[in-house]
């Protein structure tokens, strides 16, 4: 008696409604089995839900950091969205938003006697522009030589740690061991509703990718050279100007990001020690578990941001109220990103019979 064989069918097409039901039973299964790791410790899933978002949320206390952390978290999503769209791995965000930082910074020293009008848009620019060369030399090195941009934009996040360090322990150095001097006043972002003005920058950007993926010429070569780039070769796309383009756009997102955290964040107005600093960077690769749970939607990137924020910053009171083991914010986002994965391999693929021939 033969047994019947099965094979794996890849699901071509995968609608937004389907792209929906992924990320609501992603995040559904997700709280089921954080909630059993929380019975675990003793405590009480729905207390513990409650103590974090009522904490993240809460206007006398969570909320605007929540914010500022969530449109940072942002920031870095979109600036691995871009990229992968077509087919580029954007794992520099850490030194674009470092390098980043030292265009913003360099402005700020250099030209602190400039009223804001005028300082804050030269930030904004340096920012984006030291973010987007250092992405472009990641997109120029894979569409010019096919160097692995995982590896060159890994390398270049360490380069870009130790610039930093050099800077704040050297040029840059304040009164404080190894962090830089304030910014000047006329350099601090502006609020809106108590809210820093680049929280509506981002949105903006957000939306305005969103429209150049699904309704521009370029989002059009872009998304077709992701999907199939000997396709796109043989229709007369330069894999070179695709690669440095979206790099270099990604590249400039997580430049600008860099602006929104050290002079949107009361907390810095400077840049703080390596640990500090170093911790704001390491944060970005969670903006590579938003992207993809998302499907690497720009608009759905915006809940998700906040979401994930809210985690991150309410997760805290789980330690400090509840009296749980530190870190189990992030084993809830371990467990989210493992469950995404599961449900996308699931509806991208089908398991169908083998006929027999004849």
């Amino acid at each position: 008696m033969r047994l019947p064989r099965f094979k794996l069918e890849k699901v071509l097409v995968l609608t937004g409604r389907d792209a929906v039901k992924i990320s609501v039973y992603s995040i559904i299964v997700a709280f089921i089995i954080f909630s059993i790791f929380l019975l675990w410790e003793g405590a009480n899933p729905i207390s513990a839900y409650k103590e974090i978002f009522s904490f993240a949320f809460d206007p006398q206390l969570g909320l605007a950091p929540t914010i500022h952390r969530s449109m940072f978290l942002l920031f870095v999503t979109l600036a691995f969205i871009i990229p992968l769209r077509a087919g580029l791995w954007n794992i520099g965000m850490q030194g674009q938003l470092y390098l980043g930082t030292v265009g913003a910074f360099a402005v700020a020293y250099a030209w602190g006697g400039l009223p804001s009008g005028a300082l804050i848009p030269l930030m904004l620019i340096a920012a984006g522009l030291f973010g987007a060369g250092y992405g472009a030399l990641a997109g120029f090195l894979k569409g010019k030589l096919g160097v692995n941009e995982i590896v060159t934009t890994i390398m270049l996040n360490i380069i870009a740690f130790w610039l930093i360090h050099f800077l704040i322990s050297g040029p840059w150095a304040g009164m404080g061991e190894f962090r830089s001097r304030p910014l000047p006043d006329s350099a601090i972002a502006p609020t809106i509703w108590k809210f820093p003005f680049t929280l509506f920058v981002v949105l903006a950007i957000s939306v305005i990718l969103y429209f150049l993926l699904t309704r521009s010429n370029i989002g059009y070569q872009i998304r077709s050279f992701g999907s199939s780039p000997s396709a796109a070769r043989h229709v007369g796309m330069s894999p070179l100007k695709i690669s440095v383009l979206v790099m270099a756009v990604g590249g400039a997102i997580a430049g600008l990001s860099a602006y929104h955290m050290w002079a949107g964040n009361p907390t810095y107005h400077l840049i703080p020690q390596p640990g500090a600093y170093g911790a704001i960077g390491e944060f970005t690769f969670w903006g590579i578990l938003v992207g993809l749970v998302c499907l690497l939607n720009p608009l759905a990137a915006i809940p998700m941001s906040i979401f994930v924020g809210s985690l991150k910053e309410g997760g805290g009171v789980l330690m400090r109220r509840l009296g749980l083991p530190m870190g189990l914010d992030s084993l809830f986002l371990g467990i989210l990103f493992l469950t995404f994965v599961t449900f996308q391999f699931f509806y991208r693929y089908r398991i169908a019979r083998v006929r027999k021939k004849g």
